[in-house]
């Protein structure tokens, strides 16, 4: 009887081989098959039971190339012929010899989709003899991993649809081998039967479970390699194939954000900081849309802008709070959020690249003491006794208020130096017809300089060297004297309030506590030895800085100071307190800008020194910056928390900086050469707009 030649590459010597001397022929490697062609339902002359139900295996898991649309027929094909398999196999009575498909595993490939092949190797010989059936399943044992053929099919079609190799024409049944008719052979035949018989049982099972495996892995694993992008989101849409024992439905791993409601996905945004954000923005179409809400940006605009309030009364803003239309005390909805985050950004890099633009007011002719500006205008108080208001969108003045002798006249000296990037300087209209027209003579004002103002949205207090202050109205378009505070002996040198009270301070080493709503006295603190430069309020608390060097702290519940700040050698001519009122501020003789801590009264730092006295002072603690002028010409900006200066801008303007406030966007400082000066850090910013208020 004729036999076929082996699909090996090699034939392992068996006992009756040895036992016989002539030797295995060598056969031609080309003959090499993968498991999938072996698979393959031509594969030919498969004529043992083993065999045959491994051929209905593969009959009945072929694989086709996949598609969302026949991944069912291809699983189904799979599963169908393990379970052929499995009851061909322990239903025969016609057994295999040895047949052992081994743990054969897909093994993932690269990027490139070549198959991994597998290559049958034999198990160990038993040194027994064999007859030629049992020796060749025994060559068909294991199956085993080997890498892709170089000279074969690749790709997707390779992989998924083999096409076995066509048989040579010089292919030639394999050689007989002879019996041995060694004494002992039958038995030695007998005893390996019997051997296999007895393993059989345990065999079959890991045999069915294994194949099994392996056509469910492969499945899968080839299932799993098709992605479909979503032509919308761009994120993988990914199908599983189930295995036996699952319902045949394919299981869909979507994007959850397609699938979250828009309030959740925004809850769960919003706790995101901004640059993540940003990135998070960039993954799909789909993350695009919920990441640029305007409620997740509201919300993380608001967190990173917002001035939190931490005693009450609330402490007056200085400027515009930047955080876009306000009416009343509520936000605005349906604003450009992250558009506003983007402007606020660009705004803070200004501040670190030391590049505002500056504006100068003219118009005073006099030393301008004092100044405060909100979202709209600008107050100024001078030497002339005159208060001015300006337009802070224009930089015209709108108002002058004074008494009937103190109208100024058309100037006569030179206009004065400005800087080289200077935006706007609009000449004064003094003695014009225009400055007549804005100027207004109300039923009281101050008959000396004005040395300090404060002002909120409803009323105004200036203190003046007369002695005394003055409490204007100022909801309407005229600025109408309420009534006058009378109890100092000498000029008011600084003013504040809030909700409940007002306070003024004086050169006669005297701070007076007045009812805000009726404008009587409440109470005199005493206990300065020099003159009381500056107050700043915080809720019950009040902070003082006096030319005897000591800044004091006062209870204005029970009229006691609590604790003093001294400085190191000089007086105190400036002072601030932290909106959360956990620092205190002070500058003066010394140079420096001290700050201490308010509750056990340790120096925490000191500033560079200035050229000259520290004049004025001005914290925004929420922005992290603190803004000192001083008599060196110089306005100076220092981060909050450690002291450094990392703006300084000298000769600016012609004489001392006797006062500087800032909010957000720009620094507002007055000159004993009688100008404003804006360092606006906004000019030009594209969008600036959406921050204001109104």
């Amino acid at each position: 009887m004729l036999h076929r030649k082996s699909n090996l590459s090699h034939r392992p010597k068996t006992s009756s081989a040895v036992d016989d001397g002539s030797g295995s022929q060598r056969f031609d490697t080309s003959m090499k098959r993968r498991a999938s062609q072996l698979f393959h339902p031509h594969v030919h002359d498969m004529q043992d039971t083993g065999p045959a139900a491994l051929r209905s295996v593969q009959e009945g898991a072929r694989v086709y190339r996949y598609s969302p649309h026949n991944v069912g027929e291809c699983i189904e094909g799979a599963v169908a012929g393990v379970k052929q398999f499995y009851r061909r196999y322990s239903t025969s009575s016609k057994r295999p010899s040895a047949v052992d498909l081994g743990p054969l595993k897909m093994r993932k490939g690269s990027h490139d989709s070549n198959a991994t092949d597998a290559t049958l190797l034999p198990e160990q010989s038993q040194q027994q003899p064999q007859t030629h059936k049992s020796s060749m399943m025994r060559r068909l044992s294991i199956i085993r991993h080997r890498r892709p053929a170089t000279s074969g099919p690749s790709g997707d079609a390779a992989r998924l649809n083999p096409v076995p190799l066509p048989i040579p024409a010089n292919y030639s049944s394999p050689p007989s081998i002879p019996a041995d008719t060694s004494r002992g052979s039958a038995a030695r035949a007998a005893a390996a039967a019997q051997n296999e018989r007895l393993s059989l049982t345990k065999q079959a099972k890991r045999e069915a479970e294994m194949t099994a495996r392996f056509l469910a892995d492969g499945i899968h694993h080839i299932c799993s390699e098709v992605v479909t992008k979503d032509s919308e989101s761009g994120i993988g849409m990914t199908y599983s194939s189930p295995v036996e024992g699952t319902n045949d439905v394919l299981e869909k791993k979507l994007d959850p954000i397609e699938y979250l409601p828009a309030e959740l996905s925004s809850i769960i945004l919003s706790n995101l900081d901004a640059k993540t954000l940003a990135r998070v923005e960039t993954l799909s179409k789909a993350w695009q849309a919920a990441a640029s809400s305007p409620h997740v940006w509201r919300v993380v605009f608001l967190r990173k802008f917002e001035q939190e309030v931490h005693v009450f009364p609330k402490p007056i803003v200085m400027g515009g709070m930047g955080i876009g239309k306000v009416a009343g005390k509520r936000i605005v909805p349906g604003q450009d959020w992250k558009k506003m985050y983007q402007v606020r950004k660009a705004i803070d890099r200004r501040w670190e690249a030391n590049s505002p633009m500056p504006i100068y007011l003219n118009g005073h002719t006099d030393s301008v003491y004092c100044c405060q500006f909100d979202e709209n205008k600008i107050i100024t108080g001078s030497r002339d006794r005159t208060i001015r208001v300006w337009d802070l969108n224009t930089f015209r003045c709108l108002k002058v208020i004074g008494g009937p002798d103190n109208r100024p006249v058309l100037p006569t000296s030179v206009p004065l130096e400005t800087h080289r990037d200077t935006v706007s300087n609009i000449p004064s209209v003094n003695g014009t017809p225009e400055g007549r027209a804005i100027y207004h003579v109300p039923s009281d004002y101050h008959e000396a300089s004005i040395l300090c103002l404060q002002f909120d949205s409803e009323i105004m207090v200036t203190g003046s060297s007369d002695h005394t202050c003055i409490v204007w109205d100022i909801t309407q378009e005229e600025y109408v004297p309420k009534y006058r505070l009378r109890r100092h002996s000498a000029g008011v040198l600084d003013v504040c309030l809030d909700d409940k009270y007002i306070i003024s301070c004086s050169k006669d080493a005297t701070i007076n506590v007045w009812d805000r709503h009726t404008g009587s006295h409440i109470r005199e603190l005493i206990g300065h030895r020099g003159p009381v430069n500056a107050v700043q309020l915080r809720g019950n608390l009040l902070v003082s800085a006096s030319g005897d060097g000591v800044a004091k702290l006062w209870n204005l519940d029970s009229g006691h100071f609590i604790k003093e700040f001294p400085s190191q050698d000089r007086g105190l001519a400036a002072v601030e307190f932290s909106d959360d009122a956990k620092y205190v501020l002070a500058g003066g003789n010394d140079h420096v800008v001290y700050k201490f801590d308010t509750t056990t009264g340790q120096l925490l730092h000191t500033s560079t020194r200035h050229g000259g006295l520290v004049r004025s002072l001005f914290l925004d603690a929420h922005n992290g910056r603190v803004i000192s002028g001083s008599y060196d010409q110089s306005i100076r900006i220092s981060h909050y928390d450690s002291g450094e200066t990392f703006g300084t801008y000298e000769n600016w303007t012609t004489s001392w900086i006797l006062s500087a406030k800032s909010d957000y966007r720009r620094v507002v400082a007055t000159s004993q050469d009688g100008r404003a000066l804006i360092l606006d850090f906004g000019w030009g910013v594209d969008g600036a707009h959406l921050l204001a208020g109104k």
